[in-house]
């Protein structure tokens, strides 16, 4: 989930939701992720997906950036649009994701945006269209949801729908809060970066995933990694001149390098996309770009944080 700025408002017209869904598709399209269940509110968006070996944030991050550059532009504005980063749920899909489809989807009705489940049925900006099959979506994987309701569609559909109605003014933010607390109240007590909803295995398993990857982090924050560490560090290996390597040329070597640098700071050391944009004097978007074609290069040149 994701949210505006002190509540501004990151949907004013179609057009705006058109591009968000065009640019959700390409970016879950390359990253292997699959969509459950979405819907997109005046000022904050939910999803419900099932990452790929990639992590989540290879999606959201440039899916953020690229729209809040389009945005930016198309109002004449400038600063960050998402009130800091996305939040995440790590979830188990043994009974909970029901639930948390039905919560995403029923979000347009609590706030108004559809007056009754009618409306719902065939209101464009969430999954609950496709999944009825009154709208189609391309990156939603109608399929897999509608199989844990029943064997065909139609069934599928009815059980669905039922299941969704038995939810109306009964499911709420708090409900989901809830949930999280009952089932894991020890989780709160170690500040992980995440929430998760899940049996007592998947708990410790999500947590510990976690926190090796907040002691990594840190790790590297000690060491004193910047980003012109990380590109003398690449040019070292790579045997190309950090000058080069700022530079804007393309199809050579210096080119391959700052995809990996971008790799290596906006994904692996999660350094702020803004930061590393300043550092290339170039946008959110094209990091992102650079970021997602650096793994490759990463993996290729066998480059590592090491000095």
């Amino acid at each position: 989930m994701a949210r505006g700025i002190d509540g501004l408002a990151i949907f004013t017209t179609d057009a705006e939701r058109e591009r968000f869904i065009s640019l959700l598709a390409e970016h879950a399209k390359k990253t292997g992720t699959a969509c459950y269940a979405w819907s997109l509110m005046p000022n904050h968006y939910h999803l419900l997906v099932r990452c790929s070996e990639k992590p989540l944030g290879t999606m959201m991050k440039p899916l953020n950036s690229r729209y809040a550059t389009f945005f930016n532009k198309r109002h004449n504005r400038r600063g960050y649009l998402f009130q800091d980063r996305f939040k995440s749920i790590a979830t188990q899909d043994q009974g909970y994701l029901e639930e948390l489809i039905r919560y995403v989807h029923l979000n347009p009705l609590r706030a108004g945006l559809c007056r009754d489940l009618n409306e719902l049925d065939v209101y464009p900006w969430c999954g609950h269209a496709a999944l009825m099959g009154t709208h189609s979506q391309r990156f939603q994987d109608v399929a897999t949801v509608l199989r844990r309701f029943g064997k065909t569609a139609s069934i599928s559909r009815q059980k669905y729908r039922a299941f969704l109605e038995e939810g109306i003014g009964e499911i709420s933010a708090q409900h989901i809060e809830q949930l999280r607390l009952s089932l894991r109240k020890e989780q709160d007590r170690e500040e992980p970066g995440m929430w998760v909803i899940g049996d007592p295995a998947f708990v410790r398993k999500a947590l510990q995933a976690d926190r090796n990857r907040r002691l990594a982090l840190a790790n590297y924050a000690r060491e004193g990694w910047t980003i012109e560490r990380i590109c003398a560090c690449v040019a070292s290996q790579m045997n190309v001149d950090t000058v080069r390597i700022r530079r804007r040329a393309r199809g050579d070597d210096a080119s391959a390098c700052r995809k990996a640098v971008a790799y290596l700071a906006c994904r692996v050391l999660g350094m702020p996309v803004v930061s590393i944009a300043r550092y290339f004097d170039i946008g959110g978007s094209a990091v992102s770009m650079m970021a997602n074609a650096g793994e490759t290069v990463v993996k290729k040149s066998g480059i590592q944080l090491t000095d």
